[in-house]
């Protein structure tokens, strides 16, 4: 007798090789610890940590070692050696750097908040499609057996002559094209264990995996403008836009201390062999003179590029908002449409299967009025699956929206 699907206990499938039972829990731990692109994604943390360290370097000095001989031996002016030691001062410009470097580790360290938001929604959904297909495959394997159990039947009676030949060859053919549909059923469960594979890093016997657990959830949700406010205070990609016009604010400042007047300071000795030998000590100081500031090209573009930048920040806002918004409704439907099934109509579709087939195995009616009403009420089953599957779905697209760590009552 087939399961109440209302339980959503997943089966245990029958394969060549034995399953391996992952819950959710023990899955988004291997992904978060396992994951090939996630492990590459951290690793900017570290690079943006090094560019910080690179820019507290100071200017490095100048030495020079210079030799020189007179040409005209007759003047004897003979040999000399030169020393110099020469160093540019810039002023501000280290500091600038530094901030600049700091914003950008913010930046970075946002972007991998953003990646990880959309990364365990993303490796979330796809358990939740596997949970699916194991749901699929259950029902495809139940109408299999069912039909089988007839297909047999039918050809025990056929040659007792109860039934006439077309009467078996229709049951034979329902029982093959279950057989296809359970087929294509567990192709699509196995596919969706490779991914759970890929996702935590990890493809030997990927094949095998097995999630367990239930689509159906009971996690309380609030109310919308809850939502929207949680987003706009915590959304990663938010972060991203702000820290975005931070790191537009330290480029100007740091193109503006570039723009301040340098200071070259030379230290420098110059010892002749001459007869009499002597040595010359020279000091000196250099300024620049940066004609170049008279062009406001530079100072334009990073003004424009702040202002940009906090227009974006608007921008983002917005598309904040809008998310939830959608991710909310879509909730919302997606709850209504899973209310429609029940338990109790489950339960009584599956009692008219089973008088069906009663009356069919004591010739009161066709094979095909009772394949129609089995198969109606497999379509509602599985109408049933992809409504728990969407309001799950929703579920988590609610979450990312947020942008609050996700949760989800998979076991």
């Amino acid at each position: 007798m087939k399961k109440a699907l209302y339980t959503l206990i997943l089966a245990v499938l029958s394969t060549t090789a034995e399953a391996q039972n992952i819950s959710y829990s023990e899955y988004m731990e291997r992904v978060l610890s396992n994951n090939i692109a996630l492990t590459a994604k951290k690793m900017d943390i570290d690079i943006a940590d090094a560019s910080v360290r690179s820019s507290k370097v100071h200017n490095d000095p100048s030495l020079a070692l210079t030799y020189t001989n007179n040409e005209d031996w007759s003047k004897g002016l003979g040999q000399g050696i030169e020393l110099e030691l020469s160093r540019t001062f810039t002023f501000g410009v280290r500091r600038s750097r530094i901030d600049l470097a700091e914003s950008e580790r913010t930046h970075t360290i946002a972007l991998l908040k953003e990646y990880m938001r959309n990364f365990r929604a993303d490796a979330t959904i796809a358990y939740l499609e596997h949970l699916r297909t194991n749901l699929l495959l259950e029902e495809a394997t139940e109408i299999y057996n069912d039909l089988s159990e007839v297909a047999a039947n039918d050809s025990l009676r056929y040659l007792r002559g109860d039934i006439a030949q077309s009467d078996w060859l229709e049951s034979r053919m329902a029982q093959g094209v279950a057989k296809n549909a359970m087929l294509t059923a567990e192709a699509e469960h196995r596919n969706t264990a490779i991914r759970l594979g890929y996702y935590m890093g990890d493809m030997n016997n990927a094949e095998q995996l097995k999630g367990s657990g239930s689509l159906e959830m009971t996690e309380q949700t609030a109310t919308l403008e809850h939502y929207t406010s949680t987003a706009l205070e915590h959304r990663a990609d938010l972060v991203v836009a702000l820290s975005k016009a931070d790191i537009a604010i330290a480029a100007q400042k740091f193109n503006k201390a570039q723009r301040r007047p340098e200071l070259d300071v030379v230290l420098g000795a110059t010892y002749n062999f001459a007869n009499p030998n002597f040595t010359t000590i020279k000091a000196g100081v250099a300024v620049p003179l940066k004609f170049s500031n008279l062009n406001k090209g530079a100072r334009i573009m990073d003004e424009l590029l702040v202002k940009q930048a906090n227009i974006e920040i608007e921008e983002a806002r917005l598309m904040v908002t809008a998310d939830v918004m959608q991710a909310y409704n879509n909730f919302k439907y997606a709850t209504k449409q899973s209310e429609t099934f029940s338990s109790a109509m489950l339960n009584d579709m599956q009692q008219v299967v089973e008088s069906k087939r009663k009356a069919y195995e004591m010739g009161e009616i066709p094979f095909l009025d009772y394949l129609m009403v089995q198969r109606n009420e497999s379509e509602m089953r599985v109408e049933y699956i992809d409504a728990l599957y969407g309001k799950a779905v929703a579920w988590v697209e609610l979450q990312r929206s947020v942008g609050i760590e996700l949760k989800f009552g998979v076991q």
